[in-house]
């Protein structure tokens, strides 16, 4: 049995598991987990087809060692505060992590340990201070597009959901309780086979979950998939939907099922370690795909990256990224030969600005936060949010308090990127230069022959 559906069965055994945003417990490993490999098949001279289904929005200009998007997979849609997770990217350079938004510009340094993504929405950044004492030092941007050292800490409420074994009957529980109850729910879900067992009070049924389980897929009380797949990887908070759910077959594949539990897409996709939220809203032990975003996903197969979409329909061919993520508000990270750059499939929705145009104050003291702040004087078409300047237009460095309490710091100022978040800046791009290399002809000298010395000289 895989190692995902065992660590369910402890989860359930603990009874109570510390999850949502409440238990940082990193991997502070340099991001290991997250290395790809970078074989591909595109190159410049390649035949294009006359029309393509993206654009771009950054031509590919900007070196990171990864960027990591995600998907709405583990945001609770009932419970959203932030949309962080739509708005920026985690951006790795050099083991250390930071943050980068959709226009090409670092918000946050990439300093940092560690992330995750919380079911409410934010991103957050951490380094470990102790964490045999659990101390851990934070940065994420809030709900008002601050940054802050103080992450939501958001319980996880998410259910899971069972079949019994003997019964049929589908049951559904909140993660980490043992109690369980008969759910019947329009809603499509993946369920895990289990013992279902009623106490002795006759109300209450617990759930055990053999080595041995199998998953599926139900709706209204009834299996629409048999359970016979090791693995699935489905929203946390809602069934299918507009999304879908993924199932790993016997032989590793993952393929894609709609709320009908009609087959979108075949078991041809490899887990994405690029998919990981972090262990805090994610399962470390379960190398999983994407989902479904704005009607698209990312599939990564046999080394090669593609993108499908809700039909079932291959809509940019493998190979044609090294490395390719979820599409955020019809955006996406991409990476082609060494440098990343975004692309535009679908449509780009004008955010909200904020209701309340009264500025809120960052109580952060950690190093090189960028604070981001409304603007007053601002019209309805210049940006939501700027950078503080001084007199001479320059962005402040400072990371001590001004007067009013502000903290600012060093801008990421050395990339060459746009520090203005409210417009779509695309860095200037320079197409590669090939410079053949210098050749000299080789000069040839003719080899000198000693001359042996005359053994009847004198000696000198």
């Amino acid at each position: 049995m895989n190692r995902f559906l065992r660590s369910t069965a402890a989860f359930v055994t603990a009874a109570v598991m510390l999850s949502g945003c409440t238990a940082p417990g990193m991997n502070n490993n340099g991001g290991k987990r997250h290395e790809m490999s970078d074989s591909y098949s595109y190159t410049p001279e390649e035949e294009q087809r006359s029309e393509q289904a993206y654009t771009w929005l950054i031509k590919p200009s900007i070196q990171a060692d990864n960027i990591i998007s995600f998907d709405a997979s583990r945001i609770d849609p009932d419970h959203i505060e932030n949309r962080a997770f739509i708005n920026y990217s985690v951006i790795r350079q050099s083991g250390k992590y930071g943050l980068i938004d959709y226009a090409g510009n670092i918000i946050v340094k990439p300093e940092w340990d560690d992330y995750y993504v919380c079911s409410c929405g934010e991103i957050v950044l951490l380094n470990v201070i102790d964490d045999r004492k659990k101390e851990y030092e934070y940065c994420t941007v809030d709900e008002d597009k601050l940054l802050s050292d103080t992450p939501k800490h958001t319980e996880d409420t998410s259910h899971v959901y069972y079949v019994d074994i003997q019964s049929g009957k589908i049951f559904e529980g909140v993660r980490g309780a043992a109690e369980v109850a008969e759910y019947k729910g329009k809603k499509a879900v993946a369920v895990t086979q289990a013992n279902i067992t009623l106490e002795d009070n006759g109300t209450a049924f617990t759930v055990s979950v053999p080595d041995d389980a199998l998953c599926g897929m139900a709706k209204e009380g009834e299996l629409i998939v048999d359970a016979q797949y090791d693995a699935y990887y489905a929203p946390a908070y809602k069934g299918a939907g507009s999304t879908a759910i993924a199932f790993r077959n016997a032989s590793g594949k993952w393929g894609y099922f709609d709320d009908e539990g009609n087959m979108i897409i075949d078991f041809i996709a490899d887990g994405d370690p690029n998919a990981y939220n972090g262990m805090v809203t994610d399962d470390q032990l379960l190398i999983h795909p994407y989902l479904f975003c704005d009607d698209y996903i990312p599939v990564y197969k046999d080394g090669y990256y593609s993108f499908y979409d809700y039909s079932g329909e291959q809509v940019v061919r493998a190979g044609e990224f090294a490395q390719a993520r979820p599409i955020n508000n019809g955006r996406a990270w991409v990476k082609q030969n060494e440098f990343w750059g975004v692309i535009q499939m679908g449509e780009i929705v004008e955010e909200e600005r904020r209701k309340d145009d009264s500025s809120s104050q960052a109580s952060s003291t950690t190093t090189y936060m960028t604070y981001w702040t409304d603007d007053s004087s601002q019209t309805d078409d210049s940006a939501a949010y700027t950078v503080a300047t001084d007199v001479n237009g320059n962005p402040i460095t400072t990371t001590t308090a001004d007067p009013n309490g502000t903290f600012w710091s060093d801008l990421n100022t050395d990339t060459g990127l746009s520090t203005d978040t409210g417009a779509y800046t695309e860095p200037s791009y320079t197409e590669p230069v090939y410079t053949e290399p210098a050749y000299t002809e080789p000069v040839y000298t003719e080899p000198v022959t000693p001359v042996p010395a005359d053994p009847t000289a004198p000696i000198q």
